[in-house]
């Protein structure tokens, strides 16, 4: 049984468990406007190899039936945290996990250089504003919390990451809903056999870019938008 999406997420997830069945065809393309970075990961990965319209992804040449249209960033420049770098690290020597599902994120939602909250965070969705994401990284930290990493389109180089925890104690009812939903998600059969939402393996491949094990799952993990909405 597939899980509930999250309140909004409906749609969308419906819409993202048909792009995650598709065969990309790929064609070199640039975001005019991303916001320059102090510093980057872009030596363990780098954004999404998928070209983008405005600030929206674009699949099979085309921005796909029903999404949204992305909207250029106003995030300050960051440099990603050690623990987003070891995070990195880890995923690139042993693999990771990646979830076949979206979360539309609320404004308020802090986002980090990395997988913990010992600094500042690195942006914050302004109020109106809300950020869509694609099949995020889904990473453990060492305390047994869990962070939702994922690249935003002309957002810059970098991953930002999303604690769960956060979630909770910003929105109690929202948070819960990801922290059931993530769960669910773990129980569920693999998507490469039901084709329906699911956790899945995922590496850094030679290119440095995040990628699902299984090569039948041709839609890079880790894509974000922000939404002015």
């Amino acid at each position: 049984m597939s899980p509930t999406p999250p309140i909004g997420a409906r749609r969308r997830r419906r819409t993202l468990i048909a792009f995650a069945s598709t065969t990309l065809a790929l064609v070199a393309a640039a975001c005019g406007g991303a916001s320059p970075q102090t510093a980057s990961t872009v030596a363990l990965v780098g954004p999404p190899p998928l070209p983008l319209q405005g600030c929206t992804y674009v699949l099979n040449g085309s921005v796909p039936a029903g999404e949204p249209a992305g909207i250029q960033t106003s995030f300050p420049p960051f440099a990603p945290s050690q623990a987003a770098t070891a995070a990195l690290e880890h995923i690139k020597a042993k693999g990771g996990t990646g979830l076949i599902y979206g979360f539309t994120l609320p404004s308020g939602t802090s986002l980090y250089a990395g997988p913990d909250t010992g600094g500042s965070a690195a942006a914050t969705i302004a109020s109106g504003d809300s950020l869509l994401t694609f099949d995020p990284v889904l990473w453990t930290d060492a305390s047994g919390g869990q962070w939702l990493a994922f690249f935003v389109a002309c957002g810059g180089q970098n991953l930002y990451w999303v604690g769960v925890d956060q979630l909770l104690h910003r929105n109690s009812q929202f948070g819960a809903s990801v922290q059931s939903t993530i769960t669910q998600l773990k129980e569920a059969p693999p998507f490469d056999k039901t084709g329906k939402a699911s956790v899945l393996p995922l590496a850094i491949d030679k290119y440095r870019h995040l990628v699902w094990t299984d090569p039948k799952v041709t839609t890079p993990p880790a894509r974000g938008e922000l939404l002015g909405f």
